[in-house]
């Protein structure tokens, strides 16, 4: 079982060091059990936090994924964590700079991940994690609450879940402040990158990642479903699908592989 996140919170630790290094207002926060570390986020961002606040938990009773959907795991078995970090020019694709921050992660534990886009890391066709990004406003400009959900220890998934856990993928067990460590100076990089040259900074690494791309899939959006091939991202990195009546972009929605 992994160790309470509430020992990751000395303002001197070497994590915390680390993290600073790459936001240098990262101000880390641990709980025991919150409703959701988006909803801790955001509302420190209300408040007029900095980027780099962050927020990890044990456990929350109302973790949510995208489309509102429930994010369950059993408490002390997940890394749980969001972090407010800049908008940026390029907000639309800030869950891809993340999917691949993840991936650099992961890559140091020698675990290969993928991406579907636009919020799932995949293993072997199973998710391991998933990123939801939040725009907060701000009364000039606004800030995304970028929250990362990994299971680290989940010893059994519901029916049709389709989860991995970290500790069955990994040669050596990983902590939540290994994780930690190795995700949020990549993201740093990744979005500093985002921000400088645009999607085209980091489309190659992940169309490199890219689970589905030239594959039939089920795209679910608020304004319908439509099937086709998804052929490629767009310059803002929303998702290029070509149905039997044209091409559309997908900027948000819910992507279903099926062939």
């Amino acid at each position: 079982m992994l160790r309470s996140v509430t020992d990751l919170s000395s303002s001197n630790s070497p994590l915390v060091r680390t993290c600073r290094a790459a936001f240098e207002g990262f101000d880390l926060h641990t709980l025991a059990q919150t409703t959701s570390t988006q909803d801790r986020v955001r509302a420190a961002a209300r408040a007029g936090a900095d980027a780099g606040y962050c927020v990890v938990a044990d456990a929350q009773t109302a973790g949510r994924g995208r489309q509102g959907r429930r994010w369950d795991t059993p408490p002390n078995a997940a890394l749980l964590m969001s972090i407010l970090v800049d908008r940026g020019r390029n907000p639309g694709a800030i869950p891809l700079a993340a999917g691949l921050a993840v991936c650099d992660a992961l890559a140091e534990l020698e675990v290969t991940a993928q991406l579907k886009w636009p919020n799932d890391v995949l293993v072997s066709g199973r998710k391991l994690a998933g990123i939801l990004a939040e725009i907060e406003p701000r009364a000039v400009g606004a800030d995304v609450a970028l929250g990362i959900g990994m299971n680290l220890e989940v010893r059994e998934f519901r029916d049709g879940a389709g989860g991995v856990s970290l500790h069955e993928l990994a040669a050596k067990p990983a902590s939540r402040a290994t994780l930690l460590a190795l995700i949020v100076p990549a993201l740093r990089r990744r979005l500093d990158a985002l921000d400088a040259n645009g999607v085209a900074a980091i489309a190659g690494d992940w169309r490199r990642r890219a689970t589905g791309i030239g594959k039939t899939v089920v795209a679910t959006t608020p304004t319908g479903t439509f099937h086709g091939i998804a052929v490629d991202i767009d310059s803002d990195g929303a998702l290029l699908v070509d149905t039997a009546t044209g091409r559309i972009r997908l900027i948000a929605g819910d992507v279903h592989l099926i062939g």
